[in-house]
């Protein structure tokens, strides 16, 4: 970790909830400065990591008010002058929530979504918004991670041109990068196509961070542009503790989303206080080999991961668990090859573009629906068509109309078959485990299509021999020296207490994600220098 010997402060690259904490506590610098000084770092370095799409021109307001509270006394929680990035399918009262496209620049909702409202109130400095790909990997099956019409190419952190992976990646990168101390991001169901794509904890990975994924409908879905029935708003932090308190600051009964009616307990668990170093100890830990052996639809498991997967196994071991192999998915062939995730998820997101498009207050580009948006994108230049095309656009138009058929019904019964009894839910039950653990990048597949909770926590790094490998497109490095991977976590439904204890205690245990700090990109602006700097908020 890099601290400046003068002002023993940590770098922005490197700085947790607790160093922010202790740095406002003793007075070495203010809510202000670190803004001033993320402003300064988004500046330096966004024209080559596109991580932000758009800076909140308040930031400076906000930070100056936590500051006057803070001096008066009112200290509003643990995340009290802290700052974070939303991705850009998070509405804001005051900025564009474009999910990456044109089609919604100017845009207005003329208010926060419920899980802004929450930060605020926690005391966090809304920055601005993090670039993401667009419509959240939905627009074709190969548009590429990370690239938006709007905010451009983001690029990972680690490699020159790498690929981000996930459709958060501006806010995995900009997490990494230190433009803001956290950020929110979104995960749905990605059935398979050329590889599993997990929008926050595939992301997270790459970046060295830890992504926490939340089970569907434990944080509200209010004005996000993701599917009520599949997607998750989360965390990607630098640490599990500090995912562990926006996530206790965000979660919630949402009356504007009937989603969240299904929590199952009145009062919410402090996720922080399960931050414990032994946590591991009695834990039942499973292994669903069947989704470790080959897949043809998955990037091939490199022997390094399965090397470092092997020895966390041990890790955990020595930590107290128990390890249970072959706690399989009985159904994971199938997951592969069945259409019904498919067909949920095009009709969601058909579905999403109406509702969403129908709530704005002002709508300049007249977009309507799944049918307006593909002529709107492939009319306007800035949309880069037929360069990047649009057919998970076109087969959302064309998907079903009658969300209340007997068909679409039995593709959602057998989706969620696959996902509980014969995925995540039916492992846990059959073999009386309290968590699933997989490398990150075979991961997310089964549990997300059953709204189930996963946690990914940095585990390695590839070697500097690593061969580099280019992306379907031929302009991202998916592969190469250097790139950090993950261990994800996975558990029941709304069992993120015992998730983050288990992955804490990991994390505790064994600090990968200490080892190595982002080599591209990486802005030389720091905390040492906001007394001595001016900075002025302006568009991007």
């Amino acid at each position: 970790m890099a601290w400046s010997r003068r002002y023993n402060t940590p770098a922005v690259q490197d700085m947790t909830l607790d160093d922010l904490q202790r740095g406002y506590e003793s007075r070495r610098f203010t809510c202000s400065d670190l803004v001033r000084v993320q402003l300064a770092c988004i500046r330096e370095v966004n024209d080559k990591a596109r991580a932000v799409a758009e800076i909140d021109p308040t930031a400076t307001e906000q930070a100056e008010v936590l500051d006057l509270e803070r001096a008066t006394g009112k200290i509003r929680g643990p995340l009290h002058g802290a700052t974070i990035l939303l991705k850009n399918q998070i509405a804001t009262y005051n900025l564009n929530n474009t999910c990456g496209s044109t089609a919604l620049l100017g845009a207005k909702t003329g208010r926060d979504a419920t899980v802004v409202k929450k930060l605020r109130e926690s005391g966090m400095v809304i920055m601005g918004k993090a670039n993401m790909t667009q419509w959240g990997s939905n627009r074709d099956p190969e548009q590429g991670n990370g690239w938006s019409a709007d905010a451009g190419q983001a690029r990972g952190v680690y490699f020159e041109n790498q690929d981000p992976w996930g459709s958060s990646s501006g806010s995995a990168t900009g997490t990494a990068l230190g433009l803001a101390f956290a950020a929110l991001g979104t995960e749905a169901s990605q059935p398979p196509q050329r590889e599993v794509e997990g929008s926050i904890i595939c992301a997270a990975e790459r970046s060295n961070l830890c992504g926490l994924k939340p089970t569907v409908g434990l944080v509200s879905r209010d004005l996000i542009m993701v599917s009520p029935r599949l997607g998750s708003v989360g965390t990607l932090t630098r640490c599990v503790k500090d995912a562990a308190e926006i996530l206790t600051a965000i979660a919630g009964p949402c009356k504007l989303d009937p989603g969240t009616r299904n929590i199952p307990f009145s009062t919410l668990p402090d996720y922080a206080a399960s931050c414990q170093a032994g946590g591991l100890r009695q834990a039942r830990v499973g292994v669903p080999t069947n989704a470790l052996r080959g897949n043809p639809l998955v990037a091939e498991l490199q022997p390094v991961v399965r090397e470092a997967f092997n020895r966390a196994l041990r890790i955990l071991q020595s930590c107290g668990a128990t390890i249970i192999h072959d706690t399989d998915f009985t159904e994971f062939d199938e997951v592969l090859k069945s259409k019904s995730p498919d067909v949920v998820k095009s009709s969601d997101f058909k579905h999403m573009i109406s509702e969403y498009f129908g709530s704005l207050v002002e709508n300049p580009s007249g977009v309507r629906n799944a049918a307006d948006l593909v002529r709107y994108t492939q009319d306007d230049p800035r949309e880069a068509y037929p360069l990047r095309r649009t057919r998970g656009l076109e087969k959302a138009a064309m998907a079903m109309e009658e969300r209340e058929s007997e068909a679409f019904a039995a593709a959602v019964e057998y989706m969620e078959y696959l996902a509980n009894e014969g995925g995540v839910g039916g492992a846990l039950r059959r073999h009386a485990v309290d968590v699933l653990i997989l490398p990150t990048c075979v991961a997310p597949m089964v549990p997300a299509l059953g709204g189930y909770p996963m946690i990914s926590v940095p585990l390695g790094f590839y070697p500097e021999d690593t061969e580099v490998k280019w992306n379907v497109r031929h302009d991202l490095v998916q592969l190469a020296p250097g790139l950090p991977f993950g261990l994800t976590f996975i558990g029941d439904l709304f069992s993120e207490e015992k998730l983050i204890k288990f992955a804490y205690a990991f994390e505790h245990a064994t600090q990968v994600w200490r080892q190595q700090r982002p080599r591209v990109n990486v802005p030389s602006s720091q905390l040492t220098d906001a007394s001595r700097k001016s900075y002025i908020c302006s568009p991007l």
